[in-house]
């Protein structure tokens, strides 16, 4: 049926980021099909009651699953974290524990008003099962999760085939890190994603001490290491390059490469703040991530798009280093053409219909000298009222509608912990 949101305040984030003061958008199965001044048509109703509607955020970078070790190693830095935490704690996952994990950080995530994520975390199938249940869009990392698997076009294809149970979910080649996997494991995603046309992923320059290691071993950059394999002839997003000098970034301009930036897991585990300024001066495409609950503690696009933007004007003394709408727009299109869409992340007529609704009654958002401000700068993810993903309502004032029980996924949650705690 169509769907008709009346009476409402359109962001829409296009070329000119026209926002639309009560307008009208329209909904054909799961494609915007009007986006303009209010107008007489038939269909099912939505009244947004004069709230903000706009594309929903896209996290092009989360480990979902990690909501089970949400609070864990606090005041860790990166690599007592990593090493000393995680590792440890992943080694006691049983089959089944990860699609709890998933579920609640889906949940999280549709509630917070985001409509499409990329997940890289172990039992991918787990992830594509808590995908299927909710009714997220989703990219699914499959590949070197761990640096032990032995990677080659038919195990590629086999975990191809085993996550492809949903069409909102599609597969992006993932290397976890150079840290922890070797040449062949980047060597065979490449091969992959130009045979098959795929998105890859990776962590890189994260922290000093990664790129010190990498440097010693290779004498390069961990980014020029990555030139070096081949890694960015085809589309790739690279998790943090917090530690990006100027050399890496003139690599990284001559390549169809996103930086995907995670301000508050990089400022929690003591990383350091990504030059976004400078990658964005150079037209490096960013988008943002939450990273994970382990390390970010929530899965909060208001929180991360709030961070990017501001804390390069602190860094560099300068309040216009970016704009809130660049900060806007790495939360919804550019994560979009990170992921390889090029009809998502605005409201614009032949979209796909991933749209978010605002409350702006609340003391936050009053009064609307900037929009786009406000929804940066004040915004919070209790604000968020209703999610719409590929057109179908999957959030709405409080309640998920989709096939879980909440409660039933957080015990599920608190008996996994409790079993790994014992």
């Amino acid at each position: 049926m169509k769907k008709i949101i009346k009476n409402a305040i359109i962001v829409t984030l296009d070329k000119e980021n026209t926002i639309i003061r009560n307008g009208q958008l329209e909904i054909q199965d799961n494609i915007i099909t009007y986006v303009g001044e209010m107008r007489d048509s038939k269909g099912q109703i939505i009244d947004a009651g004069g709230n903000i509607i706009m594309p929903g955020f896209v996290n092009t970078h989360c480990h979902l699953a990690m909501t089970l070790f949400r609070g864990y190693a606090e005041n860790s830095n990166f690599n007592n974290w990593w090493y000393d935490y995680m590792r440890p704690l992943e080694d006691k996952i049983e089959l089944g524990d990860c699609y709890y994990g998933a579920t609640l950080g889906i949940l999280e995530l549709l509630k917070n008003g985001v409509t499409t994520v990329a997940d890289f975390y172990l039992h991918p199938e787990e992830t594509a099962r808590a995908v299927n249940d909710t009714g997220i869009r989703a990219h699914i990392g499959i590949g070197a999760i761990t640096g032990r698997e032995v990677v080659g076009e038919e195990y590629l294809d086999g975990e191809v085939e085993k996550i492809s149970i949903n069409p909102l979910i599609k597969p992006i080649l993932y290397a976890h890190s150079l840290y922890s996997c070797d040449e062949s494991h980047f060597q065979e995603l490449n091969k992959y994603a130009a045979k098959h046309h795929l998105v890859k992923s990776t962590h890189v320059s994260e922290t000093l001490t990664e790129v010190g290691t990498i440097d010693q071993k290779t004498g390069m950059t961990p980014i020029a290491y990555l030139e070096s394999l081949g890694f960015y002839d085809t589309p790739s997003v690279l998790a943090h390059c917090v530690h990006a000098d100027v050399g890496d970034i003139e690599i990284l301009a001559k390549y169809p490469v996103t930086v995907a930036t995670n301000p508050s897991s990089n400022l929690i585990l003591g990383s350091g703040i990504a030059p976004l300024y400078s990658f964005v001066k150079h037209n490096i495409n960013v988008s943002i991530g939450t990273d994970g609950a382990a390390s970010n503690n929530n899965l909060n696009m208001f929180k991360e798009m709030y961070l990017a933007d501001n804390l390069q004007a602190g860094v560099l003394n300068q309040a216009q280093a970016l704009t809130t709408v660049d900060s806007l727009k790495m939360a919804t299109l550019r994560g979009a053409v990170a992921l390889g869409y090029d009809n998502l992340g605005r409201l614009e007529k032949g979209y796909l219909a991933d749209i978010i609704m605002i409350d702006i009654s609340k003391p936050n958002m009053q009064p609307l000298n900037d929009i786009h401000s406000n929804l940066v700068n004040a915004c919070e993810s209790n604000n968020v009222v209703m999610t719409i993903v590929d057109g179908n309502i999957v959030y709405d004032h409080g309640e998920w509608k989709c096939g879980v029980d909440y409660q039933d996924i957080v015990d599920h949650c608190n008996r996994i912990i409790n079993r790994i705690d014992g």
